[in-house]
């Protein structure tokens, strides 16, 4: 067979398999996509069984313990405290008339749960307000504003330390009354600060 034959026999064949390499490729490409999706799912998943478990393993707090708390509630497994108890309407300073409302919180924790780490939660309702744009951005500040507060008076008065405490805000994402959340009553029950007792000790 001469040369000339051999380079067209070799470039024919080269056209055949060339989608053939392609189709690989793609197909080898998408399936490693899939894995790395696969992957963080997988991750993901994990951590939200991390999550749950920590949540479980959360140490309760009773009706008993609030007991002689004023305006002190149990949220579930946590003490929860209306803000209207704390703070004026959008406003993060604590009501200094309040304040042995907290002595009594911080008795509580130094006291019968003096191992436990605390977590301070702040909430908000989901009252719109005429002066404030991006009001998610702005629920989520005055939470966290709210929950910070409580947190230096256990400190400054009390001498709760800060290895001991985490704060979150949840602004108006978990409301205690989704059904009722836009009537005055529902608001109000919306705003509140809330503690929890993680089952780690520090």
């Amino acid at each position: 067979m001469s040369s000339f034959r051999l380079r067209t026999l070799a470039a024919v064949l080269s056209v055949l398999f060339l989608p053939g390499c392609e189709s690989y490729e793609r197909l080898k490409g998408e399936l490693d996509r899939a894995e790395r999706a696969n992957e963080q799912l997988i991750d993901q998943y994990n951590r939200l069984q991390q999550r749950r478990d920590a949540q479980r393993a959360a140490v309760a707090i009773s009706p008993g313990d609030i007991a002689g708390i004023e305006g002190a509630e149990v949220e579930d497994g946590g003490l929860s405290l209306g803000a209207g108890f704390l703070f004026n309407s959008g406003e993060a300073g604590l009501k200094s008339e309040q304040l042995p409302v907290l002595d009594e919180v911080a008795k509580m924790l130094k006291t019968k749960y003096s191992g436990q780490k605390i977590i301070v939660e702040g909430h908000t309702d989901n009252e719109p307000l005429e002066q404030v744009t991006g009001a998610s951005e702005y629920n989520l500040k005055l939470g966290f504003e709210r929950a910070t507060n409580v947190f230096k008076y256990l400190n400054l008065k009390h001498g709760i330390s800060q290895e001991r405490v985490a704060i979150f805000s949840y602004g108006t994402s978990k409301p205690l009354s989704p059904e009722t959340g836009h009537s005055p009553e529902g608001r109000k029950k919306n705003r509140r600060v809330v503690f929890r007792l993680s089952a780690h000790h520090y």
